[in-house]
């Protein structure tokens, strides 16, 4: 993924459009289609946490629906930090209760009963399956993955695998409610027991 030229943008709606439009020049028109999804489950969704930052794409078009609570997860904010106050100031500004937790998505402090759930952290198999394990039973709602059908420039579903496996161990109570191939892809998980 890359980094978005981003020193021009003054508020939340200015950053998530340009960062949303240099995304998808790099990487393709569809590269961002989880956002849509996250934004159209948000509308039933009251709090939202997030494994993974980076610069904040997901964060700002979570933020932008305008939810109760927002967190966001990450073992480093440092690309995420020079836009903070943009982030702030939004929240501030639309009553969301905003944190933020510099520690690793498997740290048990960081699972907490929340309506949406997006994992776009460490795309290492493994630690899919720590943190599904880990927050899966905090989502009362959704939980969005993104890169479940590419990684690292290369084909590679494994992360789709960890999902599936997930999914089907006879235990949790997730089902898939879609799964996109197109460009990284993505896949949403609905908890049937609140939903």
């Amino acid at each position: 993924m890359i980094n978005a030229e981003l020193s021009h943008v003054k508020t939340l709606p200015e950053f998530y459009t340009e960062i949303r439009k240099q995304h998808e020049q790099a990487h393709g028109h569809d590269y961002c289609w989880q956002h849509d999804a996250m934004q159209k489950l948000m509308k039933k969704c009251d709090t939202y946490r997030e494994l993974g930052t980076h610069q904040g794409a997901s964060a700002a078009a979570a933020c932008l629906m305008n939810p109760s609570a927002v967190t966001l997860v990450d073992i480093s904010f440092e690309k995420w930090r020079p836009f903070e106050s943009i982030f702030r100031t939004y929240c501030e500004e639309n009553n969301i209760s905003f944190d933020v937790q510099e520690k690793s998505s498997t740290d048990p402090s960081t699972a907490k009963p929340v309506d949406l759930l997006l994992i776009d952290s460490n795309h290492q198999p493994a630690h899919l399956v720590n943190e599904l394990n880990l927050h899966a039973k905090t989502v009362k709602k959704y939980i969005v993955l993104h890169d479940t059908s590419r990684l690292f420039g290369k084909v590679d579903d494994r992360l789709w695998q960890v999902v599936n496996g997930f999914i089907n161990n006879g235990i949790n109570p997730w089902i898939v409610q879609e799964r996109c191939t197109d460009n990284v892809g993505y896949t949403v998980l609905q908890n049937t027991l609140n939903t």
